[in-house]
């Protein structure tokens, strides 16, 4: 793992700042943010230090979000937690506070702050939306992105698709922090969560 010496989030990775963690993995740390927004306020962080989402391998990203999943579920189940927000700032700009990718899951209750969230902080841009079909055009995808996880009838394309990842990977300079198959993927590719 690359840690940053400076990072608070890196720090506790190490264990050289306590944190009252949830959940750990070789992979993953989830964590209660210290300054929660509402009881139960969850910070989920990837071992490896990167500063924003696009950074990280899109293996690393599946387990990620499969650990954010799981922990969401555990707030309500124990919590009494009538929903929940999944936000990532990335970027300063973005409000991004500290530098290292980290996913918060904030348990939201009725009868506190009710409907605050998204539309309350991010009212409508009305030029943004007299522009749609010009950013739609400029944003727009167009390669097919594959499944991570892929069903039975493609298993054998399995290696050449893994020879294109890694190739695709070292001209990139990045890679995902996950290997393809590990004790987190059952033998369908599917992700297990222990």
């Amino acid at each position: 793992m690359s840690y940053d010496t400076e990072c608070v989030f890196c720090k506790i990775i190490e264990k050289k700042i306590p944190s009252a963690t949830i959940y750990e993995d070789p992979y993953v740390i989830s964590f209660l943010d210290i300054n929660p927004r509402f009881k139960g306020h969850v910070l989920v962080v990837p071992k490896v230090h990167v500063s924003t989402l696009d950074q990280l391998g899109d293996e690393a990203i599946a387990h990620l979000f499969v650990v954010v999943k799981h922990i969401a579920k555990n707030l309500v189940e124990n919590l009494g937690a009538a929903g929940y927000n999944i936000m990532i700032n990335n970027g300063r700009v973005a409000g991004q506070v500290v530098p290292h990718l980290h996913v918060h899951i904030i348990p939201r209750y009725k009868d506190e702050k009710q409907g605050m969230g998204f539309e309350v902080a991010f009212p409508v841009d009305e030029k943004a939306k007299s522009m749609l079909n010009d950013i739609a055009e400029k944003v727009k995808l167009t390669k097919e992105i594959k499944p991570i996880f892929r069903s039975e009838e493609k298993k054998e394309q399995k290696g050449h698709e893994e020879e294109e990842r890694e190739g695709n990977s070292e001209k990139s300079g990045k890679s995902s922090s996950l290997p393809y198959e590990s004790e987190y993927f059952n033998d369908d590719g599917t992700p297990k969560f222990k």
